[in-house]
C-alpha cells in the first residue's frame, strides 16, 4: 500500500471510527487493483487525474483551480449558505477546496464505498479529515442523505455536483436530486406561509403559552403503546366507505382522528381516542368549534387558535411547538414531546402513533387525491360549510371547484393501479409520508382504501382485514392508565407556572415595540433568551 493510502486510512479511522468499522471489510480487502477509476495520470500541474466511463473526472490542467471555481460559484450563488453539500466528488478536490470555508458545514455524499476508498488511495485527504464540521455520508440511502441535508436547512445549503462524478450511481443520485427538489419546494412554501401568517402564529403563542405550561405533554404517551395497532383517520372522500365500521375499528385499534374528520366520526356515534389539531389558523379551529367528545384526548400545540383549548374532551395534551416563541416558552416551562415539522395534520397523527411506539398503523381517508372528483368525506366540517354558503345560483359544486384545480391538478395512480386526480399540494404531503416511512421501517403502515394516491411504503389493506384483529378495549384502558402515571404533579405545576410568569415578563420586555409580523426579528429575540 502507498503512503497516501496509509495516511488517509489512519486519519479516517481516528476521525470517523464508527463509519470506518462499517467499512472495515472493504478497507481490509482494498488494494491498488480495487481502484474503480481508469486513465490515472498526472495533470499538467502535476496533480493526479482520472476518468470513469470514458468521462474525465477533473481538469487535465489544474484540478485544484477547477474545484476552487466550482465551490466558490456554488457558495456565491446562495447568500444564506451555511453548508456545502457534495453529491459525488471524484477524487475529492472540491471537498478539499471547501475546507477553506471554515464557517461552513460540509456534507459529503457517496453511495459506493469503493469510489470513496479509491479517492483515498490517490489523493491526500488530510485537510478534509481535520476539518471541524464535516459529515461523511458513505453508503447511506437517499432518504438518510436528505435528512443530513435538512439538518442544515436545504435553502441554506449550496450544492456541488459534477455529472462525470455521479454517473457511476445515476439512479441513486437521480433519487437524491428528486428529494432535494421536493424539499426545496416544500421549504419555499413554508417560508412564504411563515411570512404571510407570522403575526397570527406569534399572537397565538403569546395567548396560549400560560395555558400550555400547565398541561401535560404528549410525552406521557411516549413508547407506551406496546403492540397496540393505531388507525389514523383523515377526511378524504374514501372515509365514507369506512365510517360505517368506525365503531368496530375503535374497538380494535387506537384511533387518532384529524380535526377535519371529527364531525363525521361523531355523526357516526364514535368518539375517537385522540383528536389532533396543529394548524394555527382560525379556519382549522372551525372544524372542532361547537363539538365535544368527552372520551377523546385532544392533542394540540402552543400555536393553535386560542379557542381550541375550550374544546370539551377527556383531557388536552400538547406537542412541542415548531415556532420560535413556542420553543422559547418550552425551554423555560418544560418540553412537551416533538411530533416534527412538515407534512399535514395527518402526518402529525402518524407521527404521534410512531411516537407512542406503534408498530402497526392503518390509515383511513388518507386519499391525498380527489377520487370521483370529491374533496372531502360527506359530513365533514368543510362540506357542511360549503353547503351552508351555497345558493340556487351558487351551488356547492361551484364552491368546491377551486380545490380541484387551484393546485396544478394532475393524474396519478391509486393503490389499485387506476388513475386518480391529485395536485402538487397533495403530492407534497405524499412525499412527506414516503420519506418518513423510509426513515421508520419498524412501523408498518397500511391504507384501508384502494382509491387514495399510492404512497410508496404504505401497503394496501382492507377494513375486513382490520376487523379480524382482536378487540383491545382492556389493553387501551391500560395504555391510558399507564400514561396517567406520568402526568404533572402539583409541585411541577407550580414550578411551571412560576417559570412561565418569569419567561413571559422577560419576553414582553424584549418584544416591546417589535411588530409580531416581523418573524425573523421575533425569532432572533426568542432564540437569544
Amino acid at each position: 500500500m502507498n503512503s497516501i493510502w496509509n495516511k488517509n486510512i489512519s486519519l479516517f479511522t481516528n476521525r470517523f471510527p464508527q463509519l470506518a468499522q462499517l467499512l472495515l471489510p472493504a478497507i481490509s480487502s482494498f488494494s491498488e487493483a480495487s481502484i474503480v477509476f481508469s486513465d490515472i495520470a498526472p495533470a499538467k500541474n502535476g496533480s493526479v487525474t482520472a476518468s470513469e466511463n470514458s468521462l474525465r473526472l477533473h481538469s487535465a490542467y489544474n484540478p485544484e483551480r477547477e474545484a476552487q471555481s466550482a465551490v466558490s460559484s456554488a457558495v456565491a450563488g446562495n447568500e444564506n449558505c451555511c453548508a456545502i453539500v457534495f453529491a459525488g466528488f471524484g477524487l475529492g478536490y472540491a471537498v478539499k477546496e471547501a475546507c477553506s470555508f471554515s464557517d461552513k458545514k460540509l456534507v459529503v455524499i457517496e453511495p459506493d464505498a469503493a469510489h470513496f476508498l479509491s479517492a483515498l488511495f490517490l489523493v491526500d485527504w488530510s485537510d478534509v479529515f481535520s476539518f471541524p464540521n464535516i459529515v461523511l455520508a458513505v453508503g447511506c440511502t437517499p432518504e438518510q442523505a436528505i435528512s443530513l441535508i435538512n439538518a442544515n436547512g436545504i435553502l441554506k445549503s449550496s450544492f456541488v455536483s459534477v455529472k462525470a462524478q455521479t454517473v457511476h450511481a445515476q439512479p441513486y443520485f437521480d433519487a437524491l436530486f428528486a428529494l432535494i427538489e421536493r424539499n426545496r419546494h416544500k421549504e419555499k412554501i413554508n417560508n412564504a406561509t411563515t411570512k404571510k401568517f407570522a403575526r397570527r402564529w406569534n399572537l397565538n403563542c403569546l395567548k396560549n403559552a400560560g395555558t400550555v405550561a400547565l398541561l401535560d405533554g404528549i410525552s406521557v404517551f411516549k413508547e407506551k403503546a406496546g403492540n397496540l395497532p393505531f388507525t389514523v383517520i383523515a377526511a378524504g372522500p374514501s372515509l365514507s366507505q369506512i365510517i360505517p365500521y368506525a365503531a368496530e375499528i375503535q374497538r380494535r385499534t387506537v384511533t387518532v382522528c384529524v380535526d377535519t374528520s371529527l364531525r363525521a366520526m361523531l355523526s357516526a356515534g364514535v368518539q375517537p381516542d385522540f383528536i389532533i389539531i396543529t394548524d394555527p389558523q382560525y379556519w382549522a379551529y372551525r372544524h372542532i368549534a361547537g363539538l365535544e367528545s368527552p372520551s377523546s384526548v385532544l392533542i394540540t400545540s402552543c400555536d393553535v387558535y386560542p379557542a381550541s383549548f375550550r374544546f370539551k374532551g377527556r383531557k388536552t395534551v400538547c406537542c412541542s411547538s415548531q415556532l420560535p416563541l413556542g420553543k422559547y416558552f418550552e425551554r423555560h416551562c418544560g418540553e412537551k414531546g416533538d411530533l416534527g415539522a412538515g407534512g399535514s395534520v395527518a402526518s402529525c397523527a402518524w407521527n404521534f402513533a410512531h411516537f407512542c411506539g406503534a408498530q402497526t398503523v392503518f390509515t383511513a381517508g388518507l386519499d391525498l387525491s380527489f377520487p370521483k372528483k370529491q374533496t372531502h368525506i360527506r359530513g365533514s366540517s368543510f362540506e357542511q360549510n360549503v353547503h351552508s354558503c351555497s345558493a340556487r345560483l351558487f351551488p356547492a359544486e361551484t364552491l368546491s371547484m377551486p380545490l380541484l384545480f387551484s393546485g396544478n391538478a394532475e393524474p396519478a395512480l391509486d393503490y389499485a393501479g387506476n388513475k386518480v386526480q391529485t395536485d402538487q399540494r397533495m403530492k407534497m404531503f405524499a412525499w412527506w409520508f414516503e420519506s418518513r416511512l423510509a426513515e421508520c421501517p419498524e412501523t408498518k403502515t397500511y391504507s384501508l382504501s384502494p382509491a387514495g394516491l399510492r404512497i410508496p411504503g404504505i401497503v394496501l389493506s382492507s377494513v375486513s382485514e382490520l376487523l379480524c384483529l382482536p378487540v383491545i378495549e382492556r389493553e387501551k384502558s391500560s395504555f391510558f392508565a399507564e400514561a396517567e402515571k406520568n402526568t404533572l404533579s402539583q409541585a411541577a405545576l407550580q414550578k411551571a407556572e412560576l417559570s412561565f410568569q418569569n419567561a413571559d415578563r422577560l419576553l414582553k420586555e424584549r418584544l416591546s415595540g417589535i411588530p409580531l409580523s416581523d418573524f425573523e426579528t421575533v425569532r432572533r429575540i426568542a432564540d437569544s433568551l
